[in-house]
């Protein structure tokens, strides 16, 4: 997408002798203005070809970003998107959905370092640590929410007598924004349904999740952990989406989603489904929205003269008169 815009001021045209004189009249007038022309040529398209070949370099090198921003809410399930299937291809957004990517918009985009999910696991193991020899950390923002201090270990869970086993039970996603239409998104959702098992009907229990991305077979890195939301036995109606808007530091490339899902209050992971369990969350088309951008391909071919205007096609064949002239001028003489 070389833009080239060629055009001559009016000081050009009067440092030339262009200003009261026909456009082809001396040999050294036709030389500048080619010369302009041809520098002016060669410094778009070695700056285009310069911004070409680093976004290549970091794309061939893996070189990505320190920093991530992308911006994540929950979607209320109704009828429309519950029978909403899993798509390659982009699709419409339900009323829901669009309220929820409404909110979106309205979120300020902070920028976070990566981080993998090895280091989130330790940074929960390390709060229960924390917890048993009587410290009082802040904790992540899921257990704060729910009024926890300090987190416990499925074994002290066991040993208060709690017993419950959590699944996700299926999982999906879906492509939304494709601003440029290159195939590759910057708004998709993640849906899935978690369940809670256990001796007594009705069970229930509060819980999160934590999302990964994991870009081309690469680490998986957080891009986002839920909010509380609570869930009752094997229920098929609470299915949970997360609507998610990319803004920087994600390649243009194929991502696969791991999903976590942890009780509040406790340290362990309860329940793990990724693209390992299912095709709907292997190689989404992602793209972070600074590399989904819809630009208008134009090109300006017109040098201004004298308040006049020619065409490159027109420039060129006067050019090419005037050198027939000056040869045969040579010749005669």
């Amino acid at each position: 997408m070389n833009r080239l815009t060629m055009k001559t001021s009016q000081q050009l045209a009067t440092n030339t002798s262009l200003t009261n004189t026909p456009l082809i009249k001396t040999p050294s007038a036709l030389g500048k203005l080619y010369s302009a022309i041809k520098a002016t040529a060669l410094l778009t398209m070695l700056g285009s070809g310069a911004a070409m070949a680093a976004d290549n370099l970091g794309e061939n090198t893996g070189e990505t970003s320190a920093l991530v921003g992308s911006a994540s809410t929950s979607v209320v399930q109704d009828e429309q998107t519950l029978a909403q299937g899993f798509s390659r291809a982009g699709q419409a957004m339900t009323s829901t959905q669009q309220a929820s990517a409404e909110q979106l918009k309205q979120q300020e985009v902070k920028l976070a370092p990566r981080k993998t999910r090895e280091q989130v696991i330790a940074e929960r193991q390390a709060l229960t640590h924390s917890a048993e020899q009587g410290s009082d950390q802040s904790l992540d923002k899921s257990s704060a929410q729910a009024g926890t201090k300090t987190l416990k270990s499925s074994a002290q869970r066991l040993e208060a007598g709690i017993y419950h086993e959590f699944a996700i039970y299926e999982a999906s996603s879906r492509l939304f924004e494709d601003v440029d239409y290159d195939g590759f998104y910057r708004t998709f959702s993640v849906t899935f349904d978690a369940d809670v098992h256990s001796y007594y009907l009705g069970e229930h229990a509060n819980v999160y999740a934590d999302l990964y991305l994991s870009r081309n077979g690469g680490p998986w890195e957080l891009y986002h952990t839920t909010d509380v939301f609570t869930i009752v036995d094997d229920a098929s109606d609470d299915d949970f989406e997360v609507l998610t808007t990319l803004h920087t530091g994600y390649p243009t490339d194929h991502y696969d989603v791991l999903i976590d899902l942890y009780e509040v209050g406790y340290s362990d992971i309860v329940a793990t489904i990724s693209s390992d369990d299912l095709d709907d969350l292997y190689g989404l088309p992602l793209e972070s929205a600074d590399r989904d951008r819809y630009v208008v391909e134009e090109v300006v071919t017109e040098v201004e003269v004298s308040g006049g205007s020619l065409s490159v096609g027109w420039l060129f064949g006067l050019l090419g008169l005037g050198w027939l002239s000056l040869i045969r001028r040579r010749q005669q003489g």
